[in-house]
């Protein structure tokens, strides 16, 4: 019987925006009773060896070749057919998918079946669906790598260390909790031979505190309540499930009851000379359907942890082939989560190479070109990476992400919304212990802006305080030296002049003579949001505000601007910042008519 076919809404999105005429693969998840779930793909070059294999590392584990795409009349695909074909293991029946160029219309898909094509219909799985049904894994292990500074003796060495994570030795545990799993099975009396996924998702408990669904009121029943998502990165709402490594004494069944002890220290060593000691530290990931019986997830992981070894590998080979010092630097994991995939990317980066040597540059070129993505913005940068949330009990305050989500319409009869593209933090008056309320507005518009940058990998720059702000002005000859520590205000030609300083960023200033002709530009606004996607700070009089969208109708003219107010002073309570209009949709009535002001409109730096 043919597998079911399901498609992911985000892959789907990626195709439609797919406009050369190319080939690729694709890669899903098998899982259920016989149903293909299609997650991603990637562009093959016309030239040369398929690089489907080294694509496949950098996806989690679970995530497999399982067929072709083809765009417009390409012919190309012709030629990797049969070898695609022949590489695929999850399914005895390839998928091709054929693709118009920058549209849907006419998507047709097929399985082969005995040498032959047979079409079949597809579901789409939405996103709401995808965090429902699946989950994914994050491995943490540390082994040695004893090799030679050679090509030949990485692969090997790699190869040997491969084999013993492979040997059944492992075991596996989910932190703060006395869940292992070996080679056998979960060691937990809670769990059977039926048990599922979700069933080990259920007893782990939640990260130190709850979520109310709804703001505001403390007084909640135990039904309004529900636990965090365990480790949901920022912009993310799969659930994640922490893992750590260990190895056992004994594979002997017998030993069921005796708990493993944590020694992940496996030396590989060979009889030539050895020269390099390198410590490799596995950050390992697997997506997995919440149905999926337990017993299969050792093997998972094991597979995960191989995936990444690989990528290790890859990177460590590349390097010396390239340099001719033949020093072997040290390797590290990095997961990226670009919003446009739906599934986590996974790179291994040497740590004396920064981001801006040319030969990481050209790596992530080439990423970009294999994923389709546009070489005018960054995705794999390290600044790029995903941070999971509650990995430290210490971790730093943070301002509360993304308050427009959720806000009630604005209101605009046949209006269209544009709004700022990524994720950005709320500043506003009084945090941070600065006593700013009545002057630092326009501070806090910038700290927002500074924190949309940070968040879509442009710079790791940490975000300026008030003080930075006004040393910096002072620094250039903009503020006389009485302005440092004061609590004078700042307009948008300084926030301009920071941003340039801080993050080399470029801004567009736009003035407008008064408040009642906002509406004039809403339309550049609608393009800004478009075209650029950053928050933009607006000044007039002594107040500023962040806008964050417009909701415009181009047949009547009327607009609503979706303003982040930094002048509220409570608690980062998202019902009350909401409700209260403090991030909301404006009329031209929020306006002084008697104002006029000027909007510094942040530029994307070209950068990957």
């Amino acid at each position: 019987m043919l597998p079911k076919l399901k498609i992911s809404a985000f892959l789907l999105k990626r195709l439609e925006r797919t406009k050369q005429q190319c080939s690729g693969c694709l890669y899903g998840v098998f899982y259920g009773e016989g149903t293909l779930l299609l997650l991603s793909f990637n562009i093959e070059s016309s030239l040369g060896q398929l690089n489907y294999e080294q694509i496949q590392h950098r996806f989690p584990a679970e995530l497999d070749l399982c067929g072709l795409v083809k765009f417009g009349g390409c012919t190309d695909g012709e030629a990797h057919l049969n070898e695609v074909i022949k590489s695929v293991d999850i399914t005895d029946n390839p998928i091709l998918l054929q693709c118009e160029l920058g549209t849907l219309v006419g998507l047709r898909a097929s399985f082969f079946v005995h040498g032959k094509l047979e079409e079949v219909t597809y579901e789409v799985m939405e996103a709401d669906q995808l965090y429902n049904d699946f989950c994914f894994t994050r491995l943490h292990c540390g082994f040695y790598l004893q090799t030679a500074a050679t090509p030949e003796s990485v692969s090997r060495e790699m190869h040997v260390l491969r084999k013993r994570v492979a040997d059944g030795n492992l075991v596996f545990n989910v932190p703060q909790t006395k869940i292992f799993i070996n080679s056998y099975g979960p060691l937990d009396t809670r769990f059977t031979c039926d048990s599922q996924i979700q069933d080990l998702i259920d007893v782990i408990p939640s990260p130190g505190h709850e979520k109310e669904t709804t703001g505001g009121d403390k007084k909640k029943s135990k039904s309004q309540i529900t636990p965090i998502k365990r480790l949901a990165p920022t912009g993310c709402d799969y659930e994640v499930i922490p893992i750590d490594v260990m190895r056992s004494r004994s594979r002997d069944p017998v030993a069921r009851d005796s708990p493993p002890h944590p020694a992940l220290s496996i030396a590989v060593a060979t009889e030539e000379q050895i020269r390099v000691q390198v410590p490799l530290e596995i950050e390992a990931m697997a997506i997995l359907c919440r149905k999926t019986k337990l017993q299969r997830l050792y093997d998972v992981l094991i597979e995960s942890i191989c995936r990444a070894l690989r990528l290790f590998e890859l990177s460590l080979i590349e390097h010396l082939t390239e340099s001719e010092s033949g020093k072997l630097l040290v390797p590290a994991s990095y997961h990226f989560y670009p919003q446009e995939f739906g599934h986590f990317v996974s790179c291994a980066y040497l740590e004396d190479l920064g981001d801006d040597k040319p030969s990481m540059l050209e790596r992530r070129k080439r990423l970009h070109r294999q994923f389709a993505l546009p070489v005018s913005r960054p995705y794999f940068r390290r600044a790029n990476q995903v941070h999971f949330l509650g990995e430290t009990e210490d971790a730093p305050w943070t301002p509360l992400l993304n308050t427009h989500i959720g806000v009630r319409p604005s209101g605009v009869v046949d209006g269209k919304e544009y709004l700022v593209n990524g994720n950005y933090h709320y500043y506003h008056y009084l945090q941070q212990q600065v006593q700013d309320k009545g002057w630092g507005c326009a501070y806090r518009s910038l700290q927002t802006i500074c924190s949309w940058f940070v968040l879509q990998g442009y710079t790791n720059a940490p975000i300026p305080t008030h003080l930075e702000v006004q040393e910096y002005l002072h620094k250039i000859n903009d503020k006389p030296a009485a302005f440092v520590g004061s609590s004078q205000w700042i307009g948008s030609t300084e926030i301009s002049m920071c941003l340039q300083g801080f993050l080399n960023v470029d801004s567009k200033i736009l003035h407008v003579a008064s408040g009642a002709e906002l509406a004039t530009v809403a339309s550049e606004l609608a393009m800004h949001f478009q075209t650029q996607g950053t928050p933009v700070m607006i000044g007039g009089g002594v107040l500023a505000h962040t806008i964050i969208g417009v909701d415009y109708c181009v047949q009547t003219g009327q607009v609503k601007f979706l303003i982040l107010d930094p002048h509220y002073t409570g608690a980062d309570d998202l019902a009350t910042i909401q409700i209260k209009g403090w991030c909301g949709w404006k009329g031209m009535d929020f306006w002084a008519k008697g104002s006029y002001y000027n909007l510094c409109m942040p530029q994307r730096p070209i950068l990957y």
